[in-house]
């Protein structure tokens, strides 16, 4: 069932706000302290940073031999300088048609002493997609244009026409799902990687898909997210189910037991063997929702001010911690020796605010909910203080699943709960190698190449082509790390 404090979705705007945290100063819980200007760092990244890896061509503008005599005395001209401009070169998309022919030979020797000959056939490159005309590069596009661009295929459908080739969008459709069943045992591996990891990060959205009767179209089904908390080898997951109940990650999660760090929702409580991580980006956001409303007169009264800035308090300490130790050998221990130094007292206060203020707080008022919502998460918040590797919210799952709330936005539905669960799985190939660093595009061509020619697909042989593997070319990892680093 649904969490009692469940809270309006709109209200929450869980999957398209990500959390801005430390942004706003507060460094002891006064009302001086609060402001709601937000700076964001610049994202410009330095011209030679940016195209450092970009394919250089050389084009020399140089005077023809007959052309290089000086105009008054007719005497030859020498090189005495060069001046260079670099220009950043667009070029266009094209289709075009690979026709592959295949030869036959035969040995008439032996089919002159032994009766039969020897029959030799060359072969054709082998696609991910047997029966179809869609090439491993093209298939890698049109899921590359939906999963991490968010182009619809009837925006695609225009698109291809452009380009001269007619391709429908149930024929891109039926590639998509196509390339989806061919990824399941990707997926598998993915899902029993995550299970064996001691900490994952959880999160939901809605979404419509059609009945294939064409029934209730209108009604919510939901995509799941799972994701390693780790930095290293992070795995993204979405599972496709018709309803939020308990049992979704109950069955998903099936083998885990580790910290499960969520929102409040209480279907998370039914998955055995995982110990509940609270999100203190969410209870942050009750008191934020509060304070931004009031005018300045009104902030020096609020009572919720003090729970506010204490969520600031904690996350200045997490800003500290990244600036100092994040990317040393000893970060995770860093965070774990300063966190109960620093940030245990502070919990302990904020959850004595929580129990004296509830007393005298309206229930149905925004700060008799607020603390409400504080009282209920914040004890079981402190696992946060066990390990420092554990995150203080849940963003990164929220981060994790916006891509599929974007695309929700341009597509609106998923035409069959087939085309869901195919979206699924693309979706959790498609994040997941982002992640780990990787040019999604190249990845995909990749893995299609090598998912056509192998004829062994067991565990051992696909390690070597997962998003995390040491054995991937260069050629498909993302050279320029700040891009990959960006947070949207």
């Amino acid at each position: 069932g649904q969490s009692s404090e469940q809270v309006d979705s709109n209200q929450i705007s869980l999957f398209d706000e990500a959390e801005k945290c430390c942004d706003i100063k507060a460094i002891e819980p006064t009302i001086e302290e609060i402001t709601y200007k937000r700076n964001k760092p610049s994202s410009y990244i330095g011209k030679k940073d940016n195209l450092a890896n970009l394919e250089r061509v050389l084009i020399e503008h140089k005077l023809d031999e007959d052309k290089a005599i000086c105009d008054k005395c007719n005497s030859n001209l020498v090189v005495i300088g060069t001046k260079s401009k670099e220009l950043l070169k667009y070029k266009p998309a094209e289709l075009c048609i690979e026709e592959h022919i295949t030869y036959s030979y035969a040995c008439k020797v032996c089919e002159e002493v032994e009766g039969k000959a020897n029959i030799v056939t060359t072969k054709a490159p082998n696609t991910l997609l047997y029966k179809s005309m869609a090439s491993n590069e093209l298939l890698s596009h049109v899921i590359n244009l939906k999963y991490q661009f968010a182009l619809p295929l009837y925006r695609q459908e225009t698109y291809f026409d452009m380009l001269g080739a007619n391709l429908s969008r149930q024929t891109l459709s039926n590639w998509i799902i196509g390339a989806a069943k061919e990824f399941e045992p990707i997926y598998n591996i993915m899902k029993e990687k995550l299970l064996e990891s001691h900490y994952v990060q959880a999160d939901e959205t809605t979404v419509v898909v059609v009945d294939p009767k064409g029934e209730d179209s209108k009604a919510k089904k939901y995509m799941w997210l799972y994701k390693t908390g780790e930095y290293k080898d992070p795995i993204i997951l979405y599972d496709y189910q018709k309803t939020r109940s308990s049992s979704c990650p109950r069955d998903f999660l099936k083998g885990f037991s580790g910290i499960l760090q969520t929102d409040g929702y209480s279907g998370y409580n039914y998955v055995a063997n995982a110990e509940r991580l609270y999100c203190l980006a969410h209870i942050r956001r009750k008191y934020f929702e509060i304070v931004t409303k009031l005018d300045k007169e009104a902030l020096k009264k609020s009572r919720a001010v003090i729970g506010f800035n204490f969520c600031e308090q904690l996350y200045k300490i997490e800003k500290d911690l990244r600036e100092k130790y994040e990317g040393i050998d000893d970060y995770y221990k860093n965070r774990y020796e300063t966190r109960l130094e620093k940030s245990a007292p502070i919990i302990e206060e904020f959850i004595k605010y929580v129990d004296k203020e509830i007393n005298d707080a309206l229930p149905k008022s925004p700060l008799g909910a607020a603390l409400e919502y504080s009282r209920k998460l914040l004890p079981s918040f402190r696992t946060f203080l066990t390990d420092g590797s554990l995150e203080i919210d849940n963003n990164g799952a929220e981060r994790a699943i916006k891509p599929f709330v974007i695309g929700r936005k341009n597509w609106l539905m998923c035409n069959t709960p087939k085309g869901a669960r195919a979206s699924a799985t693309i979706y959790s190939v498609v994040e997941t190698a982002k992640s780990n660093g990787l040019v999604v595009e190249k990845y995909l061509v990749y893995l299609m190449d090598m998912l056509s020619n192998l004829e062994n697909k067991d565990k051992d042989t696909l390690l070597k082509y997962m998003p995390w593997s040491k054995e991937l070319p260069e050629t498909v990892k993302l050279q320029n790390k700040n891009l990959h680093n960006k947070k949207d």
